[in-house]
């Protein structure tokens, strides 16, 4: 059976639904450009909602650091291919200040310092150097500084989060640290625990009340209370309050597991910061095939079976990620890009994919593959010849970072998406 394909046009296509394509959809919403946003569901569900910039030392490997701004003012001389080192700091600077706005007006705020990391402790004990964190952690950091007594709470059944293995990776610098268990209100038969779930309940009054009660019980004198992200999954920041106040603490989050529940709110505000404006979620459709169509449009597929459709773009930003979200895919003996069929940048051959140890400090050169751009973002191949005049890329599909070790994810992606958009509108003009 043929099926009538459903003809779009639009000024800009975003192909990815994660952390890049979600910013370049609120930039270009703030702009007014007629934009498409189509990609599979992304990974921002998936992420712990925190908001890194850049959170290694480039002088001393190995450590993190708490000044992402100098970091960044040296990465020229330190990684001169990393896309970032093109990227002026004001423009980063202009780029998580309007996705903060556009995030608090959508009903989660995140703070932080102006110029320095917050070092946010994880369920592992470790810390974690942001730049912005949602404000149902803002305690996180200072309690983590100021170390007094402090009650870290779990709930039976919630494997993803132990008290006790938290308190036991800090007991010997944090002799105030105290682990406890609780039943979660509603959940008393359940013997497995999901935190959407919980946060979900802990929406109504009811819950926060039962939940306050039981906190209650275990408490010695404690003025601190760490939790795992649970409080709610929309108004947590007034649910934070009203637990407060019931119990007359400090309360503050603790970054969990996949599926996150920060992570979830992060994925709604971004989509609600996009409602009602010139730009349209195509949500859970995936750009199939690229085609050229005429002398300046692309032609995209989505892959939406029962309403197939067809977008010309006049500009095109490529923020697919890498392998998790299928922007780049590795073949036994190369790494592909399978939309454009763009070069990668990459190691010669698969041997040198990875370094002997696992634990190298320099990491691993598979973790830089990805596509190189001109100084607009735009793709190129070899000679630094572009493939397209109106195709730009965002992300962690650019060549020459490895956004996990240097803890720049959201960085780049917030960074990278702001520029892109930015030479798109110069390219409509």
């Amino acid at each position: 059976m043929k099926h009538r394909y459903c003809d779009i046009e639009t000024d800009l296509m975003i192909i990815g639904a994660g952390m890049a394509g979600m910013s370049a959809a609120v930039f270009a919403a703030k702009r007014n450009i007629n934009a498409i946003v189509a990609g599979g569901p992304g990974t921002i569900e998936y992420s712990s909602g925190l908001m890194d910039l850049w959170g290694i030392s480039l002088t001393k490997k190995g450590k993190i650091t708490k000044k992402p701004w100098d970091m960044l003012s040296r990465l020229k001389n330190h990684m001169p291919h990393h896309p970032c080192a093109s990227i002026p700091a004001q423009i980063f600077d202009r780029a998580f200040c309007e996705l903060v706005q556009a995030l608090k007006k959508s009903g989660l705020e995140y703070t932080g310092y102006e110029k320095l990391n917050s070092l946010v402790m994880t369920p592992f004990g470790t810390l974690r150097p942001c730049f912005r964190i949602p404000v149902t952690m803002k305690t996180n950091h200072h309690v983590f500084r100021e170390k007094p007594a402090c009650l870290i709470l779990g709930f039976r059944g919630l494997r993803e989060f132990s008290p006790v293995f938290f308190r036991e990776m800090l007991k010997n610098t944090w002799p105030g640290l105290r682990s406890a268990y609780i039943q979660f209100p509603g959940f008393g038969h359940t013997r497995e625990l999901f935190t959407p779930f919980m946060a979900q309940s802990l929406e109504t009054g009811q819950t926060q009340e039962r939940l306050a009660q039981a906190v209650y019980q275990v408490l010695k004198g404690e003025k601190f209370l760490g939790l795992p992200a649970v409080l709610g999954l929309n108004h947590c920041e007034t649910i934070l309050a009203a637990l407060e106040n019931q119990l007359n603490l400090k309360i503050f989050e603790i970054p969990t597991s996949p599926v996150s529940v920060p992570g979830i709110r992060l994925k709604q505000a971004l989509t609600e910061a996009v409602r009602g404006s010139c730009v349209t979620m195509m949500q859970g459709s995936r750009v199939i095939k690229v085609l050229r169509s005429g002398k300046n449009k692309f032609k995209c597929q989505l892959s939406d079976s029962s309403n197939p459709v067809i977008v010309h773009a006049k500009t095109v930003l490529l923020a697919t990620g890498r392998f998790i979200g299928r922007g780049l895919y590795a073949g036994r003996t190369k790494i592909h890009e399978p939309l454009f069929d763009l070069p990668v940048s990459q190691p010669d051959t698969r041997q040198k994919w990875h370094a002997h140890e696992f634990f190298d400090l320099n990491g691993h050169a598979v973790n830089r593959a990805g596509i190189e751009t001109d100084e607009f973002l735009r793709p190129v191949g070899r000679g630094s010849r572009l493939v397209y005049d109106n195709l730009f890329a965002a992300g962690s599909i650019l060549a020459g970072q490895d956004f996990a070790r240097e803890r720049c994810g959201t960085g780049l992606s917030i960074g990278t998406a702001f520029t892109a958009v930015q030479n798109c509108i110069r390219f409509l003009k």
